[in-house]
């Protein structure tokens, strides 16, 4: 009974479960119904097992007492059975079935680590029945020994597992699952910093650790606790290659896990930053011999299988690897080009004022009057480029009309200029006063005035009759030429 109790405790469903249970007063059905709802979690949705196994102390064939763990974090024993690996200690179980158990990687040498820690990162399945440490999902298992540390064991049928720590937790997992071959180290032929070590220290988010380059994966330890197979990996970028330190941001495959809704839609992104620029070179060869391909911004990574990047890219999303439109506006760029080729031909009368004022709709510029024959540099009516006939009279009509009021205007600031100057003139003068100059003009009387050999004429100003007659000669003559 008390490991279906574990079992429960597991999950919020199987706390709340318990509490139900709890208030029963009837203790044999009590137990009968902790042990039947710790059965229920082995069965899915779909009748196959997704939900953590019952595990039964009896049933494990070694443990080990007093472990340190750093995810997650605390000392625990561990228990090891064919179905299932059991974290315990005072404040409760954890239930690890050894079916998500993907792979194992033996971190040493790690940078800067005075203690010469020896790491056991165990991967679980995202896909698979979540483990849960209280609220928080695990998805890797982190046992720190020393280098140094060993131990002997024995198991259940009297085998006994002696050596380092780390080597018997090995043997261990192997003989759980007897057929896992995913376990991994560091391979100095493989990846060797500039130090001599087999990490680089790195950033990852806002926390500080080390990135471990593993022959079939990447590791960063120890938070957050980051596990990247190569098979994740679509492409790898290098950001700020020209500075101290720089980025290393991998383009990853998404995975997906339960609950997890829209997370495979789009392509990830893992980044480490704040690597020291002399590992550069290191990793660039690390991720070629990997065939590992560099990342490519004019041709981004895409999903297959009508995956949510390759989709988006498709469409001409912001990643702008979808299908240009340049060809088909080179295409009407031409035909736009070949009607204006076509035009050109019968544009010899074509007055370029005309379609402009057309499209712009400000008032044409001005052109020069033309005599009662109509030649001149307007538009041709015969060509049919501009306005009917009756309302080319009528523009023409209108515009010399206000020709002749411009030129009138014209003449007679002209006229009043001339008078000022002759004015100015007189008052030069240095054998005449002023009060006489403007007497004599006054009264219109001619005068000549001499300075140093030079004669200057006053002519008489012209009167408002004088005006209105020219201006009515002006009348009679475009009269005429209407007429």
């Amino acid at each position: 009974m008390a490991d279906a109790r574990a079992a429960l405790e597991q999950s919020k469903e199987g706390r709340h479960f318990l509490n139900l249970v709890g208030k029963c007063a009837d203790d044999a059905l009590k137990t009968e119904l902790i042990v039947a709802g710790a059965r229920l979690l082995t069965v899915g949705t779909r009748g196959k097992e997704n939900a953590l196994p019952v595990f039964d102390i009896k049933s494990s064939f070694l443990s080990l007492k007093g472990l340190s763990f750093i995810n997650p974090r605390g000392k625990f024993d561990l228990s090891f059975s064919r179905d299932a690996l059991c974290l315990a200690n005072a404040k409760g179980n954890i239930i690890v079935p050894t079916g998500l158990l993907t792979h194992v990687a033996i971190l040493d040498q790690i940078p800067q680590d005075s203690k010469k820690r020896c790491l056991m990162f165990m991967v679980l399945d995202r896909n698979g029945a979540p483990v849960m440490n209280g609220k928080q999902r695990l998805e890797v298992i982190i046992i720190q020994t020393l280098e140094t540390d060993t131990m002997s064991a024995t198991t259940s049928n009297g085998e006994v597992l002696d050596g380092p720590v780390v080597a018997v937790l090995c043997q261990a997992v192997g003989m759980c699952i007897p057929n896992f071959t995913n376990f991994m180290a560091p391979e100095p032929e493989k990846y060797k910093s500039a130090r001599g070590h087999a990490a680089v220290s790195a950033v990852a988010k806002v926390n500080s650790g080390h990135l471990f380059p593993l022959p079939k994966a990447l590791v960063f330890v120890e938070r957050p606790a980051i596990f990247v197979p190569h098979s994740d990996i679509l492409a790898v970028e290098f950001r700020r290659p020209q500075s101290v330190t720089f980025d290393l941001v991998l383009h990853t495959a998404p995975r997906e896990a339960p609950g997890e809704s829209g997370a495979g839609g789009s392509i990830q992104k893992v980044e480490f930053s704040q690597i020291d620029k002399g590992e550069m070179g290191r990793l660039q060869s690390y991720f070629a011999n990997s065939k590992i391909k560099l990342y490519d911004p004019v041709a981004p990574p895409r999903l297959g299988n009508g995956g949510g990047a390759a989709g988006a890219t498709a469409g001409g999303g912001a990643g702008g690897a979808g299908p240009s439109h340049g060809a088909a506006e080179v295409e009407q760029i031409g035909e736009d080009d070949d009607d204006d080729n076509d035009d050109d031909d019968d544009d010899e009368d074509f007055d370029p004022s005309l379609p402009e004022h057309l499209i712009s709709g400000h008032p044409p510029a001005k052109r020069p009057r033309t005599d009662p024959s109509g030649s001149g540099a307007g538009p041709s009516n015969a060509s049919g480029a501009g306005p009917s006939s009756g309302r080319c009279d009528v523009d023409m009509g209108e515009e010399e009309e206000e020709d002749e009021e411009d030129e009138e205007s014209e003449d007679e600031e002209s006229e009043g200029e001339d008078d000022e100057d002759e004015l100015a003139d007189l008052t030069d003068e240095d054998d005449l006063r002023a009060d006489d100059v403007r007497q004599r003009v006054r009264h219109g009387d001619g005068m000549h005035a001499t300075d140093g050999g030079r004669r200057a004429h006053l002519k008489r100003p012209r009167s408002d009759d004088d005006v209105e007659d020219e201006e009515e000669e002006d009348e009679d003559e475009d009269e005429e030429e209407e007429d």
